[in-house]
């Protein structure tokens, strides 16, 4: 059987320290079969430099005034002749053999495949960020339940249902993963073993904007509600509660901690008006109210 085409696209920016090691860990999988672009924003710093030490191996490049990351994948799928899909980010990895390990099970007949990633910390150290659950629609709700990093899909589901959402800053693959499962009704397969590195540092949005996905996590949920049954929905309504009384009552209590009685008093109140019947959140409520 022959080995099917793989476009990998990376988008990049201003990212010339990482750069390097990011080309260097698609091109040296040494897969046969395979289509690498590199998407560059216009950057200022040596990022051009090192695509054009490597052009003769990419597929395509270019080095332009883009609309965001998502926008810059976009622009290199549309180019893609793979039957297979997946981009890394200029600061990631793939992990040695990720490229053959996602066609063999393409070949098998899974149009969705990938598997756990490494953090990457800049001490070097290593820990894994595992999948979560997914067996049902409420999972996909509680988290972004796949990494990124070394996941794969059958190209035609991006010619099929459309790109990325290019309004998205940061969880616009969350969305396309949604879309998979509840449009295409796709399901993933995770591989037993690590495909991709997902490198930490102090100038990634995971790092130094995480407050910043939560509008668009919201966005993302109130978009495929509809599409839970009305006994998932009253499950996801109750869920939602609950880690908002949760997160309202470790505030408070953390405020209390740091003496801010104000900040404590507004997220007691907060915690008892999503759950009254709640014993802790009354205690809160007085130790707020009484300045300790």
């Amino acid at each position: 059987m022959d080995l099917p085409r793989i476009t990998v696209v990376t988008p990049s920016f201003n990212q010339g320290q990482y750069l390097e090691a990011t080309i260097r860990s698609v091109l040296d999988q040494g897969y046969p079969k395979l289509e690498y672009m590199v998407v560059d924003g216009g950057s200022s710093d040596d990022s051009v430099e090192i695509i054009r030490r490597h052009e003769g191996r990419l597929a395509w490049w270019i080095s332009e005034k883009d609309q965001g990351q998502s926008n810059a994948i976009n622009k290199g799928f549309a180019r893609g002749t793979g039957e297979l899909f997946s981009y890394i980010n200029s600061d990631d990895t793939l992990i040695p053999g990720s490229l053959a390990a996602a066609a063999e099970s393409y070949q098998n007949g899974h149009q969705w495949i990938t598997g756990w990633a490494l953090f990457l910390e800049p001490q070097e150290g290593q820990w894994p960020q595992l999948p979560r659950a997914m067996a049902t629609n409420i999972d996909w709700f509680r988290s972004n339940p796949i990494c990124q990093q070394g996941t794969f899909w059958a190209a035609r589901f991006t010619r099929e249902l459309g790109g990325f959402w290019e309004d998205m800053r940061y969880t616009f693959d969350y969305e396309f993963w949604m879309r998979l499962w509840f449009v295409a009704k796709v399901k993933p397969l995770m591989l037993r073993r690590c495909m991709g590195g997902f490198r930490l540092h102090e100038t990634s949005k995971t790092v130094s904007e995480q407050e910043a996905f939560w509008p668009e996590f919201r966005r993302v949920r109130a978009h495929y509600r509809p599409r839970l049954t009305p006994q998932e929905q009253r499950a996801w309504d109750e869920a939602v509660r609950h880690e908002e009384w949760q997160n309202n009552h470790n505030w408070a209590w953390q405020s209390l901690t740091q003496g801010d009685v104000a900040a404590a008093r507004k997220y007691a109140k907060e915690a008892l008006r999503r759950n009254r019947t709640s014993l802790h959140a009354w205690k809160l409520m007085y130790c707020a109210m009484r300045g300790y």
